[in-house]
């Protein structure tokens, strides 16, 4: 529920931003540049909620970042003349999501074996999907019945109540899986590690495939997610509640192919199939099946050959949840938050770069195909490649080498 709270207000802005630029009158590089702002204070979070994750649990961070982005999003309407405040409210917003997922992979860490994390971490994150859909579909409705000011106060106030009822409904204390305390306990007696081993953790050639696979990966996400309603406008001619309509498409098909990954990457594992080789498996379904639809996207000969193509494409992307998202768990137990805040990282640079350089290669090309899909052929192709070559299921020692 707090991940559908998540995505609620991350879509919020897609929505709202259309009319807020013809009120404030706004260009597409102030747009992306406004919409990127939410991801400085994403990315600045990764490492912060990593660590924090791994100190104080997941169970006392995840209820600390709904309240601060919740709030951040309620004070909108009153900030929005600004664009500096605006940004800053939006950064806001990105500190508090971002600390979210570390706090997430830590909970799952805890309460589920290796055999069923494929289906908690895709049923966890998939409330990303349904916060878009929920988002796409309320956000419309909100403007035309009570101007954009309405969406930010509805949805900060979702977030505040959320975390109202989860302090006094969840233990503080989460019981921990056998097995998963199990693991823990055979990993924690082959380290003796007590601190992050920040440096063995980069070093491992695993884990800078992740980084990369991590960041081809969000690229489409974050900029197909801030910029899609404006192109269904404008390629289709549509209003503002038919653009939204058209971009909650591809959440919809993604929450049925969420549910399919999880559950076909967990039978294999309980197959005895190699946990590298699931991943790779998953995670090539994951950047290959939408790196074909988005180069369709680009040659279609049809506005609705296009949102056919966007659809299924961004729908089979959700096969990452059972491929790279999983991946942190399988390289080290222990250390998962952490190293999920380092991949995370550089997962966040498509929203702080790829979103308002997306507006401004539009801006100076006028190609929506170049501007907003040829960047994630390329970026999934080449995504694919690393992890096939240098992904990893595999436990990592990192211990340091004895001298």
């Amino acid at each position: 529920l707090a991940f559908v709270i998540c995505n609620m207000d991350k879509v919020n802005m897609s929505v709202a931003i259309i009319p807020m630029a013809l009120d404030f009158g706004w260009s597409p590089t102030t747009v992306g540049l406004i919409q990127s702002a939410f991801f400085y204070g994403y990315m600045a979070s990764q490492l912060p909620g990593g660590v924090l994750a791994s100190r104080v649990g997941g169970r006392q961070l995840l209820p600390a970042g709904v309240l601060l982005w919740s709030s951040a999003t309620a004070v909108v309407p009153a900030i929005a003349s600004s664009t500096v405040s605006l940004s800053a409210s939006r950064a806001v917003v990105g500190l508090g999501e971002g600390i979210s997922p570390a706090a997430s992979v830590n909970i799952i860490g805890k309460l589920f074996p290796p055999s069923e994390r494929s289906r908690a971490t895709a049923t966890v994150f998939g409330g990303l999907n349904l916060g878009s859909i929920v988002g796409l579909v309320v956000a419309p409705l909100l403007v035309r019945s009570l101007g954009w000011p309405s969406v930010f106060l509805v949805f900060g106030g979702v977030g505040i109540l959320w975390t109202l009822w989860f302090g006094s409904t969840f233990p503080v204390e989460l019981e921990e899986h056998p097995e998963a305390k199990k693991e823990r306990v055979e990993e924690e007696a082959s380290s003796s590690e007590d601190r992050v081993p920040w440096r063995r953790i980069i070093s491992q050639r695993p884990v800078q495939a992740l980084i990369y696979t991590h960041f081809c990966n969000n690229w489409s996400h974050y900029t197909l997610l801030a910029w899609l309603p404006t192109y269904y406008k404008e390629s289709l001619e549509v209003d503002l509640s038919g653009a939204a309509f058209f971009a909650l498409l591809p959440p919809l098909v993604a929450l049925g192919v969420s549910s399919v990954a999880a559950n076909l990457a967990d039978s294999l594992i309980q197959r005895d199939i190699p946990i590298t080789q699931v991943r790779k498996i998953i995670q090539g379904l994951a950047f290959l099946g939408p790196a074909v639809c988005f180069f369709g996207a680009m040659v279609a000969p049809s506005p609705e050959a296009v949102v056919a193509l966007v659809t299924v494409g961004l729908g089979m992307n959700s096969f990452s949840l059972a491929g790279l998202y999983c991946n942190h768990q399988d390289l080290s137990p222990k250390f998962s938050a952490n190293i999920f805040g380092i991949t995370n990282t550089a997962g966040t640079l498509p929203g702080v770069l790829g979103v308002p350089f997306t507006g401004w290669l539009l801006e100076h090309t006028g190609s929506w195909g170049l501007a907003l899909f040829a960047p994630s052929v390329f970026l999934f192709i080449t995504g694919a490649l690393v992890f096939f070559k240098f992904g990893s299921g595999e436990r990592l020692d990192l211990r340091e080498p004895v001298a």
